[in-house]
């Protein structure tokens, strides 16, 4: 039988079948390989026999076969980050995964429309889910882009992380109370576990991301993780242009002209320091 694990724990492997009923099994000493939550099995008698490949293999946490990644942040209580949100969208174009924004607690907004401020984002062609899990509102139709997906969930703490995914999975899992002085919530969960939902979907309680550092990826590549760029990268002035301070530069033309964010720009030269350091 053919089965997606949902859990390490303990040296046994609790993998899943299509109709998403989970088998508690151990691996045969032949699989030499590590498994991970995500990895897809063969399995019969409380025994893995096969191990398949992957198409990818999320570290930190440590998940395989991700198909996207759900990055969180609260409208407010914590407050907006569009830094951290720029972070999380960088981190997430390098792991070469899809990444989908979901903006929680929209009952704290003050808009008139939700969309007011997020502009840049819809521009850079990435999709936005205003959702408050207080009021059940917008759940429905980000449920339905969870079907037949492995979603990894990621982002601060205090956004509603556990609250999610308690209304999208039986899961009962211990809610973070924000600290009354910081308005930022504490981590609540300890381990990587898939949770059904929907339509042969998955949803991973995880503990998130370890590390936010984004030392490792190379400066001549972090144009090509800002989506919006692509159209301007080739018209530039000079070959191997760094969109920072080159004359000629098509980037920081398009910003110039109204073209391009300024605000998302300015993360992109935050950034690019950061990784020069």
């Amino acid at each position: 039988m053919k089965g997606i694990v949902t859990k390490a724990v303990g040296g046994f492997f609790f993998p899943a079948d299509s109709n998403q009923k989970i088998y508690q099994t151990k691996v045969r000493g032949k699989i030499k390989d590590k498994i991970y939550p995500g990895d897809l099995v063969e399995f019969t008698d409380g025994v893995i026999e096969r191990l398949y490949q992957r198409k990818n293999l999320l570290f930190r946490p440590s998940i395989a076969n991700v198909d996207q990644v759900l990055i969180m942040l609260a409208m407010d209580q914590p407050a907006f980050d569009r830094r951290l949100l720029d972070r999380f969208l960088l981190m997430v174009e390098d792991m070469r995964l899809k990444p989908l924004i979901i903006i929680n607690k929209m009952e704290l907004s003050m808009n008139k429309s939700p969309v007011e401020g997020f502009e840049d984002y819809f521009q850079a062609g990435y999709k936005i889910y205003f959702i408050s899990v207080k009021e059940k509102k917008g759940l429905d139709i980000l449920g339905k882009t969870l079907d037949e997906h492995v979603n990894v969930l990621t982002g601060p703490s205090g956004v509603g992380k556990s609250s999610l995914i308690n209304e999208m999975t039986d899961a009962k899992l211990a809610v973070a109370e924000l600290s009354p002085k910081l308005k930022r919530g504490v981590h609540t969960t300890r381990h990587v576990e898939l949770l059904p939902v929907n339509k042969g979907g998955w949803l991973a309680d995880t503990p998130g991301f370890t590390s936010l550092s984004i030392k490792h990826i190379k400066h001549q590549e972090l144009r090509y993780f800002f989506p919006e760029f692509s159209d301007y990268l080739d018209k530039c002035q000079f070959r191997g242009c760094s969109h920072t301070h080159e004359p000629g530069c098509a980037v920081k033309d398009a910003v110039s002209n109204g073209l391009l964010s300024r605000d998302r720009y300015k993360s992109y030269q935050l950034f690019y320091e950061e990784i020069n350091k």
